[in-house]
C-alpha cells in the first residue's frame, strides 16, 4: 500500500502568529502539506467583506502578490502544495489521499464569508477521506442559512473534530455523529519543541512586561499595573509586528504577559509565564467560546479579565500562583487524546 497522503487546508498565509504556528504544528505533527489556497483580496474579511460583498465576491481565487500578502520570514519552513498541479491532476490514487480542514477558525462565516466550498473541503471527490481537525466555529452557532448550506458538506466529513467544546452539542443536535473537542494544534508539541524550532536570537537584560493585541483595548486598570518597561506587539499596527522567533520570545522572557489573543495566551501556558487574558468585546463574543475551553480545562479561568476590575483586582489575579505540574499533566491528558483521534481518524 502506498504512503497516505495528506492535506491540511487552512489559514497558514495570515499574518498573525497564531494562524501561522497552528499551521506549522499540524503539519509537524503529521507530516502534512499545506494547500497553497489564498483568497483573493483575503484581506476583506469581516466588516469590510460586509461593506464590499460584490468586491469580494468578484475577487476569490488564488492570489500570491506579496503586495497584498506580507508573510513572516518563518514561512519557509511550511511544505506547501498546489492545488491544481499536485492533488486535482493526480488522483489515480483517491483512496489514498486525506484532505484535513485544519485550525484556526476556518468554519467562522465572518472570515471565510461564501468560501464554503474550500474550507468546507466541498472540491474533493467522493473517493477521498475528509476530516476536520480542531476547526472553530467562531461563535456558539451559525446563522441558519450558513447552518443549511454547510450542513450537506459536513456530512460527507469521514470524521469532525472542532477546537471548542461549545461546538460538540451544537454540531451534534445537527444530525452530526461522534464530533469530538480536541485542542489546538499547537498544544500538540510541548514548549520546548517550538524553542528548539525557533530558537531566540535576542538577548534581554531588563524585566518587562509583553502586551501582544489583536483588536481590544487595555483597560486602564491593567495598563496600571505595569513595570517601566513595556514591550506591545500590536497586529493592527504593522510597524510593531516582529518575526515568529521574536514573539515567541517576548513571551517565553516577559515577566508577565497581557493578551486578547488565544494562542498567545497558549504559549503562556506552554512555558509556564504568568498572563492576563482581556476578552473579546468589539467583535462577536463567541470567539471567547476557545478561551472558556482553554482555561477551563487547565483550570485557568480566573486569569480572564472583566471590564469592571479595580488595578487591586487585576493585581491579585496576576499575582495567583498556577500550579504548573497540574496544568502540564491536564495538558499531556489532551495531547494525548487529542493525538490518538487524530491518528485514527488518518489511518481508520
Amino acid at each position: 500500500m502506498n504512503e497516505l497522503k495528506k492535506y491540511t487546508l487552512t489559514f497558514h498565509y495570515s499574518k498573525n502568529y497564531g494562524a501561522f504556528l497552528q499551521a506549522f504544528a499540524l503539519q509537524n505533527k503529521i507530516n502534512s502539506r499545506i494547500i497553497d489556497f489564498i483568497p483573493k483580496w483575503s484581506f476583506f474579511v469581516g466588516k469590510k467583506a460586509e461593506k464590499y460583498p460584490l468586491i469580494f465576491r468578484k475577487f476569490i481565487g488564488i492570489h500570491r502578490s506579496k503586495k497584498y500578502i506580507s508573510t513572516f520570514p518563518e514561512n519557509k519552513n511550511i511544505t506547501l502544495a498546489q492545488l491544481n498541479t499536485d492533488i486535482c491532476n493526480k488522483r489515480e490514487s483517491d483512496k489514498e489521499i486525506v484532505f484535513i480542514a485544519g485550525s484556526d477558525q476556518i468554519w467562522n462565516p465572518k472570515c471565510i464569508q461564501n468560501l464554503t466550498n474550500e474550507y468546507f473541503l466541498n472540491f474533493t471527490p467522493d473517493s477521498c477521506k475528509r476530516i476536520s481537525y480542531a476547526a472553530s466555529l467562531g461563535m456558539k452557532q451559525w446563522p441558519k442559512d450558513f447552518e443549511q448550506l454547510v450542513l450537506p458538506m459536513l456530512k460527507r466529513f469521514d470524521a469532525i473534530s472542532v477546537r471548542e467544546e461549545s461546538s460538540v452539542p451544537y454540531l451534534t443536535s445537527l444530525g452530526l455523529k461522534n464530533v469530538v473537542c480536541v485542542c489546538d494544534p499547537t498544544i500538540l508539541h510541548k514548549g520546548d519543541f517550538y524553542k528548539e524550532q525557533f530558537p531566540a536570537t535576542k538577548v534581554y537584560k531588563e524585566e518587562y512586561a509583553f502586551v501582544y493585541k489583536i483588536r481590544e483595548q487595555i483597560p486602564k486598570a491593567v495598563q496600571e499595573i505595569f513595570p517601566n518597561k513595556v514591550i506591545t506587539v500590536d497586529l493592527q499596527k504593522r510597524k510593531t509586528l516582529v518575526s515568529v522567533t521574536d514573539w515567541l520570545s517576548y513571551i517565553d522572557n516577559a515577566k508577565f504577559v497581557v493578551t486578547d489573543s488565544f494562542h498567545c495566551a497558549v504559549f503562556c501556558i506552554l512555558f509556564h509565564k504568568p498572563f492576563l487574558v482581556i476578552p473579546n468585546q468589539s467583535t462577536g463574543k463567541g470567539m471567547n467560546e476557545r478561551f472558556a475551553t482553554l482555561l477551563g480545562k487547565t483550570s485557568l479561568e480566573y486569569r480572564c479579565l472583566s471590564c469592571e476590575e479595580s488595578t487591586e483586582q487585576v493585581l491579585e489575579k496576576l499575582n495567583l500562583p498556577i500550579d504548573w505540574d497540574y496544568v502540564d499533566v491536564i495538558l499531556e491528558e489532551w495531547r494525548t487524546y487529542s493525538a490518538n483521534w487524530l491518528k485514527n481518524a488518518l489511518e481508520g
